[in-house]
């Protein structure tokens, strides 16, 4: 993090930020609405939302207020500044779209991926971005990236076993090689409680847990309204949840396959196809709620969330309901979270695309949770 002291241009990069994200997530605003906001003095939001306005990253649009009295301009963030590129891997395909700055929908298309080797799962990533941008009516600010698997801090694949060709691979240098823009990659579940928790939550809450089971088992982890990764982005890898009895595979067979809790997971369910597998038994129903509510409980045990979202084709209302019944064995009824699931599969890539609006309006951050994955290094 940079010192602000003694640098005024830095300080007035942050403020400018500041107020374009507030514009963004809030737009229309006019200058008082931006004081009220910011705690900033009027004379000093003036030249700030003139400067931008100057440099088209804020264009007015009207005016605020109604009868005789005097009216304030508003302002929203310049639609034709660029464009952002979203690309989630869902069951196989990803889901892509083409956002402007006020995020409308330009463009969405699915693609098929094909992950028979490492030169096709590439040939296919490009195939659907290469699309994109023959449809991107503006310059393209950024191309955001979600996969399931450990996102390293240096773009690194890892635990990946839905696509086992990357294993290891470094996606992101390879896009940044090809295409020269701004490229972010993301958990898929990472990305899915950003979309969860910015789309479809009606309460703010201060913490959350998206528990994803289905082509493979992930969580995402809002702590104080922010997603958490970790020190090197493995929070929420929960296929990687140890057995001290389970020692017998090599440590390398170990993280190809998912981590233990992913290896049992994968004993009842079909990653391919999001379900229980066929011939199953009510037997193997029960070990699936055992261990979906023991991960469900030591997430409570260790972060005490208000809310866990369950997310995935098994969780019906059913299920989800065994579950609670479970956790309740485990958990004081002043402890336990709200239980809800999700069951909206454009979550996701409405995560990814709040994602990259961050990165695209907001020019400095003042406090980075871990490193920054929006690069062109």
């Amino acid at each position: 993090m940079r010192t602000l002291s003694g640098k005024p241009q830095l300080l007035k990069e942050v403020n400018s930020s500041m107020i374009e994200q507030f514009v963004f997530e809030h737009g229309p605003l006019s200058k008082p609405d931006l004081t009220k906001l910011t705690g900033l003095s009027l004379p000093t939001i003036n030249k700030l939302v003139d400067d931008l306005e100057k440099n088209s990253r804020l264009c007015s649009v009207g005016q605020s207020g109604k009868g005789a009295g005097r009216k304030a301009t508003l302002y929203e963030i310049n639609r034709d500044l660029g464009c952002f590129l979203a690309c989630y891997y869902l069951d196989g395909s990803y889901q892509c779209r083409i956002a402007d700055m006020q995020n409308k929908t330009l463009y969405e298309k699915s693609f098929p991926m094909d992950y028979s080797s490492l030169e096709q799962a590439l040939n296919s990533t490009f195939n659907a971005i290469d699309t994109l941008i023959e449809h991107a009516p503006t310059e393209v600010k950024i191309i955001g990236i979600g996969l399931p698997g450990v996102i390293q801090p240096n773009g690194r694949l890892l635990g990946i076993p839905q696509i086992p060709v990357w294993e290891g691979f470094n996606l992101r240098k390879a896009l940044i090689n090809r295409y020269k823009i701004m490229t972010y990659i993301e958990n898929n579940v990472n990305i899915s409680a950003i979309g969860y928790y910015y789309s479809h939550l009606q309460e703010k809450l201060d913490n959350l847990v998206y528990l994803y089971v289905g082509n493979g088992i992930g969580s995402g982890i809002i702590i104080n309204r922010h997603l958490y990764l970790g020190s090197g982005n493995f929070s929420g890898e929960i296929g990687f949840m140890a057995n001290s009895e389970n020692r017998n595979n090599s440590r390398q067979d170990y993280i190809a396959n998912g981590g233990y809790m992913e290896s049992r997971m994968g004993s009842l369910m079909d990653f391919s196809t999001g379900g229980l597998k066929k011939n199953r038994n009510s037997m193997r129903r029960k070990e699936l709620i055992s261990i979906i509510s023991t991960i469900a409980v030591n997430h409570v045990a260790v972060l005490n969330p208000g809310l866990i979202v369950f997310a995935g084709k098994i969780f019906d209302k059913s299920l989800i309901e065994d579950i609670k019944q479970h956790m309740r064995h485990y958990l004081h009824t002043g402890i336990m979270p709200r239980i809800t699931r999700d069951l909206n599969r454009n979550t996701g890539l409405e995560g990814l695309i709040q994602r990259c609006r961050e990165y695209i309006t907001t020019g400095v951050h003042l406090i980075q949770a871990g490193p920054q994955k929006a690069d062109l290094n």
